[in-house]
């Protein structure tokens, strides 16, 4: 009887099929993975914000503080301050952040944690004087308050944003779960918001890389530097907001063009003083 079995030009062609079913197909598994990491995230960062308003409403409507003038966040922070509403670590990790300890100083304790999410903590110039106009601000002697915000006072609830995907972030100290927008602070951790237009006299963003240099060493945090420090996926980072829904986004479309007084500001998404 005569056996049957593949020439070598049938093996060629189905090997080619496979090669070009995989070539078509890997890309489709890896947006799908990257999918699933983002509806992760969305619902770990919308969480974190819904623990924070429970905080707020068994204290007086009013959100957390960000740190307290020493930056030690055990101290006083939003991070430890909604541990007994959180109690679930994960909840407050993306699936795609790399946790990379690139802005973390050598006397860290060996159990500190990374941060995923900061929050908003922005600082501007109001016209007169520097200004926290983020929901949950540090306590510092140089610009004005109010450090500590009520909902009652967030004229737009679905519109200010309250946390934001961040990477290179940490419970202890520093900028590692703020956005202050203040990049002088950069060294310890990345804290620049997003921006489309800059102020008048402000150094536009050029939409190159966002780098910064900690530790003797030089880290991209961006790859555009208009997203400021969220962290993205594709060009949506992850936003929740003070009236507890979340989205992702293009950061830059948190603050399109941003203006000096708060009347002249009606489109930054990071300044609850907005009416």
């Amino acid at each position: 009887m005569q056996r049957k079995a593949f020439t070598l030009i049938e093996l060629l062609v189905v090997i080619a099929i496979i090669a070009i079913l995989a070539a078509i197909l890997f890309p489709v598994f890896a947006q799908a993975k990257a999918a699933a990491k983002k509806t992760q995230s969305l619902s770990n960062c919308k969480q974190t914000a819904t623990a924070t308003l429970i905080y707020s409403t068994d204290n007086d409507d009013m959100f957390p503080f960000g740190s307290g003038n020493d930056w030690y966040y055990p101290n006083g922070s939003w991070v430890w301050s909604t541990q007994p509403y959180i109690k679930n670590y994960p909840m407050l990790l993306d699936p795609q952040d790399p946790k990379s300890r690139a802005f973390w100083p050598n006397w860290f304790p060996a159990d500190a944690l990374s941060i995923s999410y900061a929050a908003n903590s922005l600082i501007k110039w109001n016209g007169t004087n520097n200004q926290a106009v983020g929901v949950i601000n540090m306590i510092q002697g140089w610009y004005s308050g109010p450090y500590t915000v009520s909902q009652t006072m967030v004229g737009r609830p679905a519109e200010t944003i309250m946390y934001a995907s961040h990477y290179y972030g940490n419970n202890i100290w520093g900028m590692g779960a703020l956005i202050t927008g203040a990049p002088f602070w950069d060294f310890a951790g990345p804290t620049v918001h997003p921006q489309g237009t800059p102020p008048p006299g402000g150094t536009p963003r050029t939409g190159g890389p966002y780098t910064v240099t900690a530790n003797g060493q030089t880290i991209v945090v961006n790859r555009n530097d208009r997203y400021g420090s969220v962290a993205v996926y594709g060009n949506q980072g992850i936003f929740v907001f003070t009236d507890g829904h979340a989205k992702s986004m293009d950061p830059v479309q948190t603050n399109p063009a941003e203006g000096y007084e708060p009347q002249f500001d009606q489109q930054n998404m990071w300044n609850y003083t907005r009416l």
